[in-house]
């Protein structure tokens, strides 16, 4: 199993997207929630399971909620997990980010 780092704005971008559906319905919220942790045990499972969109970052889309889990593998016991990106938006924004 490997071990995961959030980038400080994908927990932003997850928190943003938790309150997002939260102010529709609190059961909704959870939901998210449910599906975005159970999409990283799987990830940290299995990282290679998903494939490559970019040279080295792959990207997991949630089931039941249109957001892809963009992460990089950066060694055997590694993750990091940079960006929570709706479907619709260019999947490219995170690569000009800094945090």
């Amino acid at each position: 199993m490997y071990q995961l780092r959030i980038r400080i704005l994908a927990q932003q971008e997850a928190d943003e997207i938790f309150d997002y559906y939260g102010n529709i319905n609190s059961t909704l919220a959870l939901m998210f929630l449910e599906v975005l942790y159970a999409q990283l045990d799987v990830i940290s499972e299995n990282p290679e399971l998903f494939q490559l969109k970019y040279k080295s970052t792959r990207v997991r889309y949630l089931r039941k909620f249109p957001f892809g889990i963009h992460y990089r593998i950066v060694d055997e016991s590694f993750i990091e997990i940079l960006s929570i990106i709706h479907t619709s938006r260019n999947p490219e924004i995170w690569k000009k980010r800094k945090d």
